[in-house]
């Protein structure tokens, strides 16, 4: 049902909390429960494969000398931490490869950030299945509904929007796993809101700091949740303040008033999509394109010269040449995956090992490929933000082109329930042994039925293969 009660009361920080406080399980409609559980199943698989990268590793090890004696789980370890330094660590591995879940809209991971925070704080509580997807789609609905109004121009700005918006995200989440009452569920949000943090110079220097965004903001809004639970206070206007608050520092000025009314009406959960490939999203239509070019008889050995139209945002992300800097810049970069996938035919985790980030191979393909921005993509709106042309100019003068607007994966042209599952299996499996990636599995599909959560953060180092 739509969200109608106290509309615009005092301001967005304090409508967004309220709802939030009040959301109940059984207003969420069965789809949106279902398209969450894939979200926290997809969240799991990339964040156990993260756990052993070695960006994953270093925050897993940093976390759990910062809180020895901590009992909430880091996955993929035996050791555990502090709720919020596992959230950290966690959350750091959850976007540790380009894998996770991404809502277009807002150019947002939310899983990264949600799943960490509401599951430390699941774990820490010992709350059942229902309450942390509860948990989890407020946290998405929320944040998400930010994030889609700071979009591009956040962006533009440099800011990562997963490390920003992510921790309102990760605040709610982790505050409605506590029950917050109307009043500290508002000051989750602002407390949350102030944290913003994230710089998106990292994704073109290979930096691991990008990783580090996601894991911080769960962390953000773990602390918000505790603090506002003990009556620790944030700004009223935190979120919409014309001096000082989120939308007039971080974006420019957006009106959260018009994403208010259609709450528990209009479920942006629906709306978040998964990842086939391991690279960043605004290259995944590019993926694509040379797929369907492909499928229609293109081959690397007939190349000439391969040419990308991308939105100014696309260029923003992917669009600059490519120097070597580690898997980061290879996976944020369209020259990089493009190559990868003339050469391979696949974009996804052995693409991007270390040896082959400098292959001469891949590097001269990449001479052939060349970026561009196209303003006619700009002006079909923000729906379009990840469209790419692709003409490939063959060796004997002939050409073959490509358009595509919607990624595979995207809520527009969904994956498969089966390919994410299997990609979680795929994923999984680097770090657990076979039957307990099938429990896993298995309890996570039923995770409304599931009594105590901690029962599903045992299975995440229930492993040989789990490290100490």
């Amino acid at each position: 049902m739509p969200y109608l009660k106290n509309l615009a009361s005092s301001g967005a920080t304090e409508d967004f909390g309220n709802w939030a406080s009040e959301i109940e399980f059984g207003q969420i409609p069965t789809e949106i429960v279902e398209n969450a559980k894939l979200s926290v199943l997809d969240a799991l698989g990339c964040g156990l494969f993260g756990s052993v990268q070695p960006w994953g590793q270093i925050a897993a090890d940093v976390a759990a000398a910062q809180s020895p004696g901590g009992s909430t789980t880091i996955w993929g370890r035996r050791v555990q931490a502090g709720v919020a330094d596992a959230a950290f660590a966690n959350g750091t591995a959850v976007h540790g490869f380009e894998l996770d879940d991404v809502h277009q809209l807002s150019l947002m991971h939310p899983g990264s950030v949600t799943v960490p925070a509401a599951l430390a704080m699941a774990e820490k509580n010992g709350v059942s299945g229902r309450t942390f997807l509860l948990a989890v789609v407020a946290g998405y609905e929320v944040g998400l509904r930010v994030g889609s109004l700071t979009s591009i121009p956040h962006m533009l700005r440099g800011y990562h929007p997963t490390g920003t918006v992510g921790s309102i995200c990760a605040s709610v989440a982790s505050g409605k796993v506590l029950d917050l009452q109307p009043q500290a569920m508002r000051n989750a949000v602002a407390i949350g809101a102030t944290q913003a943090a994230g710089l998106y110079c990292a994704s073109k220097t290979g930096a691991m700091v990008k990783r580090m965004h996601a894991g911080r903001a769960a962390q953000s809004g773990v602390l918000a949740a505790l603090l506002a639970e003990r009556g620790f206070t944030g700004s009223v206007h935190a979120l919409e303040d014309e001096n000082g608050g989120f939308m007039a520092t971080l974006a420019s000025g957006e009106d959260l008033t018009v994403r208010i009314a259609d709450l528990g009406h209009d479920w942006e959960t629906s709306r978040v999509g998964f990842k086939a490939y391991a690279a960043c999203a605004s290259a995944h239509t590019i993926i694509d394109a040379l797929d369907q070019m492909m499928r229609e008889g293109l081959r690397a050995d007939q190349l000439d010269t391969l040419t990308i139209r991308l939105s100014r945002i696309g260029m923003n992300n992917v669009g600059w040449p490519y120097q070597p800097a580690g898997v980061v810049s290879a996976q944020m970069n369209a020259q990089y995956t493009a190559a990868v996938k003339l050469l391979d035919g696949e974009v996804f985790v052995d693409q991007f090992r270390e040896g082959r980030l400098e292959d001469p191979r891949t590097l001269e393909m990449i001479r052939r490929i060349h970026v561009v921005h196209d303003a006619s993509i700009d002006e079909q709106g923000s729906h379009a933000r990840h469209a790419t042309r692709v003409s490939a100019h063959l060796i004997d003068g002939s050409t073959k082109d490509a358009y595509v607007e919607q990624r595979r994966g995207s809520s527009a042209h969904p994956m498969k329930r089966q390919e994410i599952v299997e990609k979680f299996r795929k994923l999984a499996s680097k770090v657990l042994e076979p039957e307990i990636v099938e429990t896993l599995e298995a309890t996570v599909l039923v995770l409304e039925s599931v009594p105590d959560m901690r029962s599903v953060a045992h299975l995440l180092t229930t492993s040989a293969a789990a490290r100490g």
